[in-house]
């Protein structure tokens, strides 16, 4: 496909109208903090850096600008952008266009390395092009999306003398054997989900859940093994639940469902045409007409239900999308978050969406809009997915609300001190999960809870324009408790620090390590 042809119908970039021939990207405050907070890591002599930023805040906008200024600094210098997707490929290059840096693609089919100062590849086309010799003279900075998959190894090690930024949603390596950390030397968080939910630049997620039984084992990559969750999935209940559950909550919404695999597609595609006229389904044997086609009409048709399995997760923004819809289970954060975020983007008349949970993932991994400490993360090299905040069930109205909810915010019910009730498996019926942290703002720092503490941090002080409170702040507000330690090891759970953590706290602070009391 020639870069003509990839560029031809590209008006928008993760929903947000590029003007055409633009060299200078407007940018919010967040990208352009970031790339501030890069070239100063950078110019403190770390070559390597991860940049976080959520699913829908403009990560290609923000390395797109990159470019420009690298370009802008260094008249001769040449700039490799790495993705692994098509889809990838082809909104880099069309952002790029759109901030009239001419950039060369480099995919399957090509003869020669583009000439241009900006190269967008393949990551596995560029590998086996550098293995035949060619090579990209001058080259300044390397920017890899999606850095948290394994395939990027390779290029680093191709290159350990390059500046290099690796962007993802998800600083959660691939490889238990290769955490971030040993290929990348720092991260700079940008910014967080709820933050962008409350500046209006992500939508507001109103969810439900339907827990269901699974005997599926974990594979060699962490996750479900697809053959045995199609099997717990592939029943009639299930699919009819599916169905039945949207028409509760989102029937009338334009929705994404994703499935395990092409077969599970393809049954849940039959069992929505049954009750919805606009259904239609696309898998990796979808040819290529007829996959753009497909994506034109769900573009097009306001009630349109279009189902999937892995195609839809990266590199498709459609912001008209009102309902995602989580019909399989999956260990994975990274394609959790990625699944939800699809429905994220906001318009002039859309700033909510639903999505509809139908394997145990938020009872799992928690809600999607949670933050996550993703700094602690990288350092301590983590791979999992951390824990999150837990959630209960309201016994008068069956709503889910977080465990810190003191008054069910649907029915009014007071939950009693001593109420821990968290989700109940055995439960058939559709729950709505309401979070509302706003409460903390009026709560003494003294009288929080861990979980209360982590998400009053991420709340800031508005009366400063403070975005958040360090982690270090947490730390103190439980150091100056009579008795700190047993909050220390659920802050430490809940990080995924190391054992050895909470006793040299105390030792720092001047308490106690064995009984965690003052001195």
């Amino acid at each position: 496909m020639q870069q003509t042809d990839i560029l031809t119908h590209a008006t928008s970039v993760n929903g947000e109208a590029l003007p055409e021939n633009n060299p200078t990207l407007k940018l919010r405050d967040y990208q352009e903090s970031s790339i501030t907070e890069l070239t100063r890591r950078h110019q403190s002599g770390a070559h390597r850096l991860i940049l976080c930023l959520p699913t829908g805040a403009g990560k290609t906008v923000t390395f797109a600008e990159m470019t420009r200024r690298t370009l802008e600094s260094l008249p001769k210098a040449r700039v490799l952008i790495l993705v692994d997707r098509i889809e990838l490929l082809h909104q880099a290059a069309m952002t790029l266009q759109r901030a009239d840096i001419q950039a060369g693609v480099l995919s399957a089919g090509c003869r020669r390395m583009p000439a241009t100062q900006v190269i967008v590849a393949m990551v596995e086309t560029y590998y086996r092009r550098v293995e035949k010799g060619w090579s990209i003279p001058n080259l300044s900075l390397i920017i890899i999306d999606e850095a948290h998959k394994g395939n990027f190894r390779k290029v680093v090690e191709l290159h350990p003398n390059t500046p290099m930024v690796g962007a993802t949603a998800t600083p959660l390596s691939a490889s238990k054997q290769a955490p971030l950390n040993t290929y990348f030397e720092d991260i700079v968080v940008g910014t967080h989900i709820h933050s962008l939910i409350e500046a209006g630049h992500l939508a507001l997620p109103r969810y439900f859940a339907v827990p269901v039984q699974l005997q599926a084992g974990k594979g060699l990559d962490g996750d479900y093994k697809l053959n045995e969750l199609y099997t717990d999935f592939d029943k009639p209940a299930l699919y009819q639940g599916c169905v039945s559950n949207w028409q509760k909550h989102a029937e009338g919404q334009k929705t994404v469902i994703f499935c395990v695999n092409k077969l599970h597609t393809i049954r849940t595609a039959q069992a929505f045409t049954q009750v919805h006229e606009q259904v239609r389904y696309i898998t990796s044997d979808t040819p290529d007409e007829e996959r753009k086609a497909t994506l034109q009409w769900f573009s097009n048709v306001s009630d349109a239900i279009l189902v999937n399995c892995g195609i839809l997760t990266t590199g498709f923004d459609e912001p008209t999308i009102e309902c995602i819809v989580l019909n399989r289970a999956t260990r994975s954060l990274p394609l959790y978050l990625q699944m939800c975020g699809r429905g994220s983007r906001t318009t002039d008349t859309k700033q909510a969406f639903t999505i509809i949970d139908m394997g145990n993932n938020i009872k799992d991994l928690g809600l999607w809009h949670e933050p996550y400490d993703w700094e602690c993360i990288f350092r301590n090299g983590s791979v999992a997915a951390p824990q999150h905040a837990p959630v209960k069930s309201c016994p008068e109205c069956q709503s889910i609300v977080a465990l810190s909810t003191q008054t069910c915010p649907y029915c009014q019910h007071t939950f009693a001190r001593k109420h821990r009730e968290s989700i109940d498996a055995q439960e058939v019926e559709t729950q709505e999960i309401v979070v509302d942290w706003s409460y903390l703002m009026q709560k003494e720092w003294s009288t929080m809870n861990v979980t209360e503490l982590v998400m009053r941090a991420s709340m800031g002080n508005p009366n400063t324009n403070k975005k958040q409170y360090k982690i270090q702040w947490i730390i103190s507000c439980i150091l100056n408790r009579e008795n700190p330690r047993p909050m220390l090891e659920e802050f430490a759970r809940l990080r995924g620090y190391k054992p050895h953590w909470v006793d040299y706290t105390l030792k720092e602070a001047g308490i106690s390590s064995r009984k965690g009391s003052k001195r």
